[in-house]
């Protein structure tokens, strides 16, 4: 009888979820998607973005929104900034790769046809994530750069991502994102 009543009840909870749509917001797996959905709505975001590490960065308004998708398995963001010369439009994921016991980030923008993907860590204490991968070397192509991924999470309704590439054995901030959730 109580497998019963527990078969009954999956199946109910199944029908509310295909009934409301609520395959795509699916309860997270576990802490570490937990933490990933606290990322999920509407934000506006503050662009810094450097050229040369030399000089200040060009600064552009834009907004994204952060969903949890596939069962509440990935998170997945759609940027879109109102840059000064053209506007940009970027797709990412954050995951968890539970087989792996490894954070991972994917990137796709507008300025290039291949993907990034970036492998890393959380650390729950700070409320940060470290990505590390590679991007394409555009000025040396079949060459790629190293680079380094930290998305720090302040509180509920902020948080800022930064972008870093090492060139010549130097590591300089290229890109900066501060986020502030729309309430």
């Amino acid at each position: 009888m109580r497998n019963g009543f527990k078969a009954a009840l999956a199946v109910a909870a199944v029908m509310v979820a295909i009934a409301t749509g609520g395959g795509a917001q699916a309860a997270p797996q576990d802490a570490e998607h937990a933490a990933l959905a606290r990322f999920a709505g509407h934000w506006t975001v503050r662009q810094s973005y450097w050229t040369r590490p030399d000089k200040p960065p060009a600064v552009d308004q834009g907004e994204a929104d952060l969903a949890m998708v596939l069962d509440g398995r990935h998170l997945r963001q759609d940027l879109r900034i109102a840059g000064q010369d053209k506007p940009f439009q970027g797709l990412g994921y954050i995951g968890y790769d539970t087989a792996a016991k490894t954070f991972f980030s994917t990137w796709m923008d507008v300025n290039f046809t291949g993907l990034i993907v970036a492998r890393g860590a959380y650390d729950a204490a700070a409320g940060r994530y470290t990505f590390l991968g590679e991007t394409p070397d555009f000025d040396h192509p079949g060459q790629s750069i190293p680079l380094r991924e930290v998305l720090t999470r302040q509180d509920d309704d902020h948080f800022t991502y930064a972008y870093y590439e090492t060139r010549d054995g130097r590591e300089a901030q290229a890109v900066r994102l501060d986020y502030t959730r729309v309430r």
